[in-house]
């Protein structure tokens, strides 16, 4: 079968130009007739998506029970059972975060009025909307038919309004009886299906496997997914079709209950499934970090963000044994950290010379201290030693959501003050000052995860850091490419007399960085903390490793449709199905 995405298109036309002329006779021209046929020996493929929610259901349960119909769609799907849903898991959140293709910190929607919950600090401002896709997908492509058959009233008449036609079901069993008639009469392009049993069932007893109505809920939906299915493979034109059936849930649920951060809460699963898909369990490594947004001294600058989102690493007061991770203490230091910069408002923040780790008052001149600062779409390293400054950029660092591991190694390269910098364990740059006096390198400021005082233009970075160690020492390239390709160092490590600190930084011990290294200074927590779970992206893990989070189906479903998407909209998601096109994509 041969695809043919850009239809040919012809148009016959019988313009009836000749006039005949008999006699006193006028003969009218006959109307203009249009046909359209497919060139011949090509059969036309349409692609269509099927999005099924199943509310309620936890991924790691689904895994344990393994009902009958989900476990047959495995064998021709890419699919997680390690999804994971924004931190705010309440019921319109979630729809929202799925269908609007931007996290809840963007949308901002707390229930199902979906209005947006007014930004704190700029009460009186207009806050940002983000439409659904279906209203997207009307406005680009008006001739995609939509259909929405769900529980919730709130989707079917605010949410997903823009559908062609919705439908809004008492039961479960009405929603599939529903579908499975609109693929028998009705030629939808998008279909959207909510169930809510398993929800209901997690409430009334426990989100878990081991609870026997959890358990026959997950399974009697499971057979309403089979009747879908072979209803959608029983239609007239099926072979002629392409669809990509998506199955997943909004949220999780931990005991009785849902709408929190914890792992159960969010843990959801995602299987994405088309015929001609290899099997593929997509499995990747979460990491665990906290979120840098701005800072929280007042008064400092223009730029200064302030407001319950704010948040930092500092000791106020300094902590007098904080100067062991003064360069001048011993004359060399090794610092390496994992970042990841986040979009702020959908766009990757290229602000200039915004600090984000380091040990200095400022990033101006030359105050004496070292730092890492953003520079634009770079990373830059920066030491002084206050006569004297030398910095150089790493290269384009983190720019757009990946994880990266920086390292900094400070010595006397032929007796000349050096510092050699490597990202994903490879080195990127060298940079080196005879005028500086390394003893000279100290400051009274202590040691700063996040935002301190120094900025061009632009807002304070949002980002995520974890894994931060430092040596009082060069170290050499192999511990410098060991801690690259991993997270985390063995406890027999942490007896290294030259490692001086580390901070997994995967959470807060009563409001601090704890240092692992035992007698060595934690670093106090400044402002409100968020805990971040992410995919680790970083260079040295399988490049099958994904992460499903909800604002990918917005994303992953308009590429399947074949539309583009717009800059403007400032979406978030990713698209992963392109990597394995050639098992679908038909010469």
């Amino acid at each position: 079968m041969k695809r043919n995405f850009n239809r040919i298109k012809t148009v016959i036309c019988a313009l009836g130009i000749l006039m005949l002329w008999s006699s006193c006779t006028k003969y009218e021209n006959p109307p203009a007739i249009y046909e359209e046929y497919d060139q011949e020996g090509v059969q036309q493929i349409k692609r269509k998506v099927l999005f099924i929610s199943v509310d309620g259901a936890v991924g790691q349960e689904i895994k344990k029970i393994m009902p009958t119909n989900i476990a047959a769609l495995l064998k021709t799907s890419k699919y997680t059972f390690d999804a994971i849903a924004n931190d705010n898991t309440k019921d319109a959140a979630s729809w929202m975060s799925m269908m609007s293709g931007v996290t809840y910190d963007m949308h901002q929607i707390e229930d199902d009025s979906y209005i947006p919950k007014p930004d704190e600090n700029h009460p009186h401002e207009n806050v940002a909307g983000y439409p659904s896709m279906l209203y997207r997908i009307g406005t680009i492509s008006p001739t995609t038919k939509s259909y929405v058959v769900a529980r919730d009233a709130s989707l079917t008449n605010k949410l997903l309004v823009s559908a062609d036609e919705t439908y809004e079901n008492k039961s479960d069993e009405e929603v599939k009886s529903k579908m499975i008639d609109l693929l028998e009469k009705k030629n939808p392009d998008v279909a959207i299906v909510q169930f809510k049993g398993v929800l209901e069932a997690g409430l009334a007893s426990e989100f878990s496997a081991n609870s026997s109505a959890y358990t026959d809920a997950i399974k009697k939906v499971d057979g309403y997914i089979g009747e879908i299915v072979t209803a959608l493979k029983a239609r007239k034109h099926y072979k002629s079709e392409e669809w990509l059936l998506i199955l997943t849930s909004n949220h999780g649920g931990i005991d009785q209950s849902y709408g929190g951060s914890s792992f159960q809460e969010r843990n959801t699963f995602a299987i994405f499934q088309n015929d001609s898909f290899k099997q593929l369990e997509l499995k990747t490594e979460l990491m665990k970090s906290i979120r840098f947004f701005g800072f929280y001294d007042a008064g400092q600058t223009s730029y200064a963000y302030y407001g319950p989102n704010a948040f930092r690493g500092r000791n106020n007061p300094v902590l007098a044994d904080e100067s062991m991770y003064d360069v001048g203490k011993t004359g060399e230091l090794t610092v390496d950290a994992k970042i990841k910069m986040n979009a702020t408002n959908g766009v990757f923040n290229y602000a200039l010379n915004t600090p984000f780790l380091g040990k200095n008052a400022a990033r101006t001149g030359q105050t004496s201290g070292w730092t890492f600062y953003k520079a634009g779409n770079n990373v830059t390293f920066f030491m002084a030693d206050g006569a004297a400054s030398m910095e150089t950029s790493m290269g384009p660092v983190s720019s757009s959501g990946e994880w990266a591991h920086l390292t900094a190694v400070i010595s006397k390269v032929n007796n000349v003050p050096t510092a050699v910098l490597y990202v994903n364990g490879l080195k990127t740059g060298q940079v080196s000052n005879a005028n500086i006096n390394l003893k000279n390198v100290v400051t009274a400021t202590g040691l700063t995860f996040g935002y301190y005082p120094y900025i061009f233009s632009g807002l304070p970075n949002d980002m995520q850091i974890c894994d931060v160690h430092i040596y009082n020492k060069a170290m050499d390239e192999e511990t410098i490419k060991k801690n690259a390709n991993r997270i985390g160092i063995p406890d027999a490590e942490l007896s290294n007399p030259n490692l001086i600190g580390y901070w997994p930084m995967d959470g807060l011990v009563n409001d601090k960085f704890v240092n692992k290294v035992n007698g060595n200074p934690s670093i106090a927590a400044q402002g409100t903390s968020r805990l971040i779970l992410s995919g680790n992206n970083l260079p040295y893990v399988d490049e099958n490793a994904t992460l499903i989070q909800p604002q990918d189906y917005f994303t992953q479903i308009f590429y399947w449709l074949e539309l583009q998407t717009q800059k403007e909209w400032n979406l978030q998601g990713q698209v992963f199905l392109n990597k394995y096109e050639v098992e679908f994509l038909k010469p």
